[in-house]
């Protein structure tokens, strides 16, 4: 059995995951949710608008129909995500151009609704990429999780501007440290204390925009201090891609 475990109970919401094609570079631990391509970018010729006619593997973030991020409703205020860290986990901080990540070692675990999964990575997007009825807030984190055959579960975070947040200076100081910076987070402390919840079936937020994404938006913010949010948006700001359409997709929410 591996460390560093966290338990994630989705209660009544099944895993259903499909196979990403694209998101894993070598094997499922170094999965990144991103794709290190030059030619995308957030303004520009290489702008989101534009993602789907830059290569043909991105073709999905025109054509998909499952696409993320969204306009999620407002809280609802529902039961809470049931989550048991075990402490920091170890890896490495550095920007990949497009964000800041921090990349977990090896044999950090998180078991969602019955399945282990790995914890891979964590990065931001400053300022949000999913909004609330039509909202967005400072920033966003996205915990990102893969099965042993690559398959994707997203944990987002939103953050709000207010307290200094002692949880989040390690991946901070990797975000300003410039080459890639050794440390930890702990998984359980950077998130909000109130965990209700949003569920859907998405996509990679980043070309190529693989669909088949299992997200989950807890509704509470987090808060970080002006110094902190000023320090990732030195390092970037504007990297949110646009919401997406829902579709018929449903939104669900443990009540």
């Amino acid at each position: 059995m591996r460390t560093n475990r966290t338990v994630v109970s989705l209660l009544t919401f099944p895993v259903v995951l499909a196979t990403l094609a694209g998101c894993a570079a070598g094997t499922t631990h170094q999965a990144s949710g991103h794709d290190a391509g030059a030619a995308w970018a957030y303004e520009g010729p290489g702008a989101p608008e534009h993602w789907g006619d830059l290569a043909d593997e991105y073709r999905t973030c025109t054509t998909g129909e499952q696409q993320s991020p969204i306009d999620l409703p407002a809280p609802q205020g529902g039961a809470a995500l049931d989550v048991d860290g075990s402490g920091p986990v170890r890896g490495v901080t550095a920007d990949n151009g497009h964000t800041v990540q921090f990349t977990a070692d090896d044999g950090a675990t998180t078991v969602v609704g019955g399945a282990e999964l790995d914890f891979v990575q964590v990065h931001f997007h400053a300022g949000s990429e999913h909004t609330r009825a039509g909202r967005d807030t400072a920033a966003e984190f996205h915990f990102v999780h893969a099965s042993e055959s690559g398959e994707l579960t997203v944990l987002g975070v939103l953050a709000e501007r207010g307290a200094h947040n002692p949880a989040y200076d390690d991946l901070i100081a990797g975000a300003t440290a410039g080459a890639g910076r050794a440390g930890t987070v702990d998984v359980e402390a950077m998130l909000p204390a109130k965990r209700a919840f949003a569920t859907y079936q998405g996509s990679l937020t980043t070309p190529p925009c693989t669909e088949g994404v299992r997200w989950i938006v807890l509704e509470q913010p987090v808060e970080l201090g002006a110094d902190q949010l000023a320090d990732l948006e030195a390092a970037h700001v504007g990297n949110a891609r646009p919401v997406q359409p829902l579709g018929d997709r449903t939104v669900q929410h443990a009540l």
